[in-house]
């Protein structure tokens, strides 16, 4: 129902500079307790300097939705990597699974309202993190990793990024 509320609110970014790595760490503190029980192993990939200039709360609920995604596709236990990567369009976080992957019908519906794969859910959970990254002007792509799984990746552009002083 949080998925749904915070789907029809319509509210622009209130911008904070934050460490990426500490979300994420955050998001996956709160899910340790899922993970140890599904035998999800977590690899985090993000420079702990990486400063991004975005809503938190929302890139809070995005990084959550995807990482509850992919626990759901691995129900009997896998492999779950977030990374990060500052390239030239900007920042990159990338969520990836070792679940079965994803058919063609739903590369192309994922950010379809309501629309979902599982007969228990509503589908506003990637609809929502594509209207947090449209919010920020960027974007949600969604591909299979060659070595199985889904991949998820959130590009915000690079007007609203920056990087701590080394």
């Amino acid at each position: 129902m949080n998925d749904l509320l915070s789907f029809t609110a319509h509210q622009d970014p209130q911008r904070e500079t934050f460490l990426v790595c500490d979300l994420v760490n955050e998001v996956c503190d709160s899910l340790t307790t899922q993970f140890d029980a599904q035998a999800i192993a977590v690899e985090r990939d993000v420079p702990p300097n990486t400063l991004l200039n975005a809503d938190r709360e929302m890139m809070q609920q995005a990084i959550l939705n995807l990482m509850l995604n992919a626990v759901d596709a691995m129900p009997k236990g896998g492999h779950l990597v977030i990374t990060s990567y500052e390239g030239p369009f900007g920042f990159e976080l990338e969520i990836a699974d070792s679940g079965p992957g994803l058919s063609e019908e739903e590369k192309t519906r994922l950010s379809d309202p309501f629309f979902s794969t599982k007969s228990t859910e509503n589908g506003a959970g990637l609809s929502v993190v594509s209207r947090i990254a449209k919010s920020h002007g960027g974007t949600v792509s969604a591909t299979n990793c060659p070595e199985g799984g889904a991949a998820f990746t959130i590009l915000i552009p690079s007007q609203t990024r920056g990087a701590a002083a080394a």
